[in-house]
């Protein structure tokens, strides 16, 4: 028995030594657990902080775009309003320029200048074509 009892007693600390090493392999795996979790973490705060650093220059772009769009729409509303004027101006000119050339149909042009008579007085008006009488009060004001 004591021989038996020997066995037991030695085949206990080799069933202690299988746990050791089981107890030591999960000591491990959950040492290298908490050190892949640390790390997940430290990758997400990382991607978080990227992201959030992407949303506030998007934020921003999406600002200045809006900035440069508003701009683009006042200037495009008043090229719109100045091109309206311009067409009615055309076509106030257009219709006028219709009349005129109505009217120009009506009369014949000279082939050439020299056929045009044109009056001294037209060229000079500022002499007096007719002779100048003097004025004199004598009969004007009797007393």
């Amino acid at each position: 028995m004591s021989s038996s009892l020997a066995k037991a007693g030695s085949s206990g600390s080799d069933v202690d030594a299988p746990n050791a090493t089981i107890d030591e392999k999960r000591r491990k795996r959950m040492i290298s657990n908490r050190e892949s979790a640390r790390r997940s973490r430290m990758k997400r705060q990382k991607h978080l902080g990227g992201l959030v650093c992407e949303k506030s220059i998007l934020e921003r772009k999406i600002y200045e775009d809006n900035e440069k769009y508003v701009a683009i729409w006042q200037s495009h509303f008043a090229l719109e309003s100045q091109n309206k004027i311009l067409r009615d101006e055309k076509m106030k000119l257009a219709e006028n320029l219709k009349n005129l050339q109505q009217i120009l149909s009506g009369y014949e042009v000279p082939e050439s200048d020299q056929d045009i008579e044109v009056s001294d007085r037209f060229l000079n008006p500022w002499q007096v074509s007719s002779p100048v009488k003097p004025i004199t009060a004598s009969g004007m004001f009797k007393f």
